[in-house]
């Protein structure tokens, strides 16, 4: 009897570990300056990072206090990058909930401008590239959820922050989620510092609809909780159907003006939805071992 329990446990093992959560880690330490192949240049874990800009858009490091992924240079306008993580999960397996930290540092001489994103979805189209409303194309299928960060006053109603320092908001499929609309808490510095601003999102797919958490200053715990730290929005009853192969991505622009934009220690942990292959395979095993026990 033991053995039985024991090779249905191995069963059960096997089963979900093919459906176990993914991660992803980088803190930018291990590299030099990025060499490019084009536009684009790879990182560790299957990353890319696109760039219009292989100067502005590349690691830096602050005299060795510390190193981070600068996606635009305060002082030069007009660049786009986009950084792409390598699949979270495996492509037959969709994210079903995530959570994901990162920390960022902003500076810039004069007014900051424009735009960084952090996005989830199903990723199409040229890169590098980056809108006041994500990554999502018009016109494209599939899902996309872009947490965006809005530096400037276009005049047009989608600047939602006060001061220098800008907004945030939520888009889902490129369009503005209501109640999303907060003030940016990462300061904007005149000078190049070393303080850099936590930021934590957290996805739930089968609480109230599909909620997203944004939290700043928290820390991510058992679960994949946010403990601690303010948080700046909840919002639930999103719906969103994110597929296999979705990717996880940060974008960011500058226009006339411009702002250093550092991100840093990003982290991702990701809860799949088991697929119906993996469903299927634990149940036969589940069957195997109880005919096996009956036998006995």
């Amino acid at each position: 009897m033991q053995k039985i329990i024991f090779s249905t446990f191995i069963c059960l093992g096997l089963v979900t570990g093919a459906f176990g959560a993914g991660s992803y880690v980088e803190n930018f330490e291990s590299y030099g300056t990025l060499s490019y192949s084009g536009s684009s240049a790879s990182l560790n874990n299957g990353a890319v990072l696109y760039g219009n800009n292989t100067s502005a858009i590349n690691t830096f490091n602050n005299g060795g206090l510390w190193k981070a992924l600068r996606l635009a240079q305060d002082g030069t306008g007009n660049t786009q990058a986009t950084y792409v993580i390598g699949t979270v999960e495996n492509s037959s397996t969709r994210v079903n909930s995530f959570t994901a930290s990162f920390d960022l540092q902003l500076k810039s001489a004069n007014a900051p401008a424009d735009n960084l994103s952090f996005d989830i979805g199903k990723l199409t189209g040229t890169f590098p590239r980056s809108t006041e409303s994500g990554l999502w194309s018009s016109g494209q299928t599939g899902s996309m959820l872009s947490v965006v960060w809005d530096f400037y006053d276009n005049g047009s109603g989608d600047y939602v922050g006060t001061g220098g320092n800008g907004g945030i908001q939520l888009f889902k499929n490129g369009s503005l989620v209501a109640g999303s609309n907060v003030n940016n808490p990462a300061t904007v510095f005149g000078t190049l510092g070393s303080t850099f601003t936590r930021f934590n999102v957290r996805y739930d797919s089968e609480l109230n609809g599909g909620t997203l958490q944004l939290n700043t200053g928290g820390t991510v715990g058992a679960g994949n909780l946010i403990t601690g730290g303010t948080n700046l929005f909840t919002l639930a009853n999103l719906g969103v159907n994110f597929a296999a192969g979705d990717q996880f991505a940060f974008s960011a622009w500058t226009g006339g003006a411009d702002v250093d934009m550092f991100i840093d220690n990003v982290s991702i942990q990701s809860v799949p939805e088991p697929s119906a292959g993996a469903l299927l395979a634990l149940g036969i095993g589940g069957l195997i071992a109880l005919r096996r026990a009956r036998r006995a």
